[in-house]
């Protein structure tokens, strides 16, 4: 059971690599929000539908329901920063500062939670983040054009989503230790999806706008991904956030390969040097 977590996290890696692969072919001018309140509904129902599945007996205290409670309105609001991040700046950049949350969840888990890293795991950790950094910050280029204070706005809203994400799934392993990540599951698609529904609400004033793309495709990026995050929770509560975390936060790799792939693109030497980091680190979490 030491190593479930990594049949998890991998699965969160595939399944969030991938949606967002089909996310990038259903590119659609309407308002961020109105996909967002997609997501909400895909949420809700896979979430509640595996807590009504998998639910066992127990009760908890007030305390622990209000952390997790906490933790997954924090993931929440992380997704309202980050699409709002998008609109003021460019996705290479915000995505990338608003991805990189693992370091501060790492910290927390270690001054809070008690975790403890070898020499091996912390070089492997610093080796998966460093490599997911290299791979996806975008080669500078451009005319610099643009307002600088709209950028500066976006990155507020990344490093917003950052600390957001990063002390969410801190705050998760605590509740899902006590709980269990299945009653953490069900109460995420509880505390979301109302959050999206009150932002789809301010942002467009109540007008839905269905995205004019295949609705197929649209549907199966916004289940993978909603999957994703199922899979992540039970990799936190299998194992050690401050590992699960920075690992599973290597989807973006995936999704940057699978499309250079699917374009017959050639991997930068960046990009290979960033690959080589992350093969390298992944014999130091055994150590």
């Amino acid at each position: 059971m030491e190593l479930l977590w990594v049949p998890f996290s991998f699965a969160a890696i595939f399944l969030w690599g991938v949606g967002q692969v089909f996310a990038k072919e259903t590119r659609s001018d309407v308002h961020s929000s109105n996909l967002l309140l997609l997501f909400a509904a895909n949420i809700a129902v896979i979430n509640i539908a595996y807590w009504l599945l998998f639910r066992g007996s127990g009760s908890f205290s007030s305390g622990t329901w209000l952390q997790a409670a906490i933790a997954a309105g924090l993931s929440g609001a992380a997704y309202v920063t980050y699409y709002e991040s998008l609109k003021h700046g460019k996705v290479s950049v915000v995505g990338t500062i608003a991805g990189a949350y693992a370091p501060w969840t790492v910290f927390l888990a270690i001054v809070f939670l008690g975790e403890d890293l070898s020499v091996g795991q912390s070089i492997g950790i610093v080796l998966v983040v460093s490599a997911m950094l290299i791979f996806t910050y975008p080669t500078r280029n451009g005319n610099g054009n643009g307002s600088r204070k709209t950028e500066l706005l976006g990155i507020a809203f990344a490093v917003a989503s950052l600390f957001f994400w990063g002390t969410s799934a801190a705050m998760a392993k605590g509740a899902i230790d006590v709980m269990g990540n299945t009653n953490f599951i069900g109460l995420y698609g509880l505390v979301c999806p109302p959050i999206w529904l009150a932002y789809w609400f301010l942002a467009t004033k109540g007008k839905l706008e269905v995205p004019k793309v295949d609705r197929r495709i649209l549907e199966l990026s916004l289940a993978f991904i909603a999957l994703g995050g199922v899979t992540m929770y039970l990799a936190i509560g299998n194992g050690p956030v401050a590992i699960v975390t920075p690992i599973t936060n290597l989807y973006p790799m995936l999704t940057i390969a699978v499309a250079k792939i699917r374009l017959r693109e050639q991997l930068s030497l960046r990009q290979g040097t960033a690959l080589a980091m992350l093969l390298g680190s992944i014999p130091l979490f055994s150590i």
